[in-house]
């Protein structure tokens, strides 16, 4: 009898290890497929992105000064090739301390058998300058990276030392496509007269409610004009073809599982 009790326990034994295995194989496909599809969610992400970003972050100026600043824009576009076919430019400033005089296109969104129509808005009293750009025709769009507009700001004569910013998180950017596309975007901080401590911020309308009269200031540039960008050429990564290749893995190694323990890791 002692002999069949040992047999029934060891009988039951491989099962069990069996279960134990399969559960920990699947445990541990499961999470390599989490982390890989992780990093390549990040690939998609980082691909489909518009960046923009000032030439100088940190900028030092005295009250009644004048300075230009440049804003870049990176972007490899969207899934299928879809390329930027225009944007919108909205800086933001508290108008008692700064002012936004002007708003200059760059090359960016130039390409061959293309025009870039562009239109000016400046808001001073609401603190707001609107820089809007459009591909005509739009082609294949624009990617790589180089210069989207540059603006001319005044530091007003009787601004106290202090910090204050430009900020461009209102902007928007279209690609040729129906997808859309993150922006990301990063303020310039001007350093009045020394100061380092941030002065009083500004309640800013929503840019949606500033008229915008395209006759005001337009430019129009022609067509065949040499890329500035620095385009590289690459394709998005389709991050649902790498989820679904992953999915049929963990998918295999579970029936493989399954078939060598007979079928009892089903059950507890």
């Amino acid at each position: 009898m002692a002999g069949s009790d040992d047999g029934g326990r060891s009988g039951s034994a491989a099962p069990s290890a069996a279960r134990v295995v399969g559960v920990s194989t699947v445990a541990a496909l499961l999470a390599l497929s989490l982390s890989i599809a992780g990093v390549a969610g990040t690939a998609v992400a980082i691909d489909q992105v518009a960046i923009l970003s000032p030439d100088r972050t940190q900028i030092e100026a005295a009250p009644g000064e004048t300075i230009e600043l440049d804003v870049t824009l990176r972007s490899q576009g969207g899934h299928g090739g879809e390329g930027v076919e225009a944007t919108t430019l909205i800086a933001r400033y508290h108008p008692d301390y700064l002012e936004i005089t002007e708003v200059r296109r760059g090359p960016w969104l130039e390409g061959d058998e293309t025009e870039v129509r562009a239109a000016e808005t400046i808001a001073h009293e609401r603190g707001t300058a609107i820089l809007e750009q459009r591909r005509e025709p739009a082609a294949n769009g624009t990617t790589g990276s180089g210069t989207i507009a540059t603006l001319t700001v005044r530091v007003a004569e009787d601004a106290p030392p202090g910090t204050t910013t430009i900020s461009f998180d209102e902007s928007e950017i279209d690609l040729t496509g129906d997808w859309p596309i993150a922006v990301v975007d990063e303020s310039a901080t001007v350093a009045i007269d020394g100061g380092n401590e941030s002065l009083a911020s500004f309640d800013h309308p929503d840019p949606d409610d500033i008229d915008r009269d395209a006759a005001a200031s337009s430019a129009n540039d022609s067509a065949g004009a040499d890329e500035p960008n620095d385009a590289d050429g690459s394709e998005p990564i389709p991050g649902f073809t790498v989820g679904l290749a992953l999915t049929a893995v963990v998918a295999v190694g579970l029936l493989s599982i399954l078939s060598s323990t007979g079928g009892d890791g089903r059950h507890g």
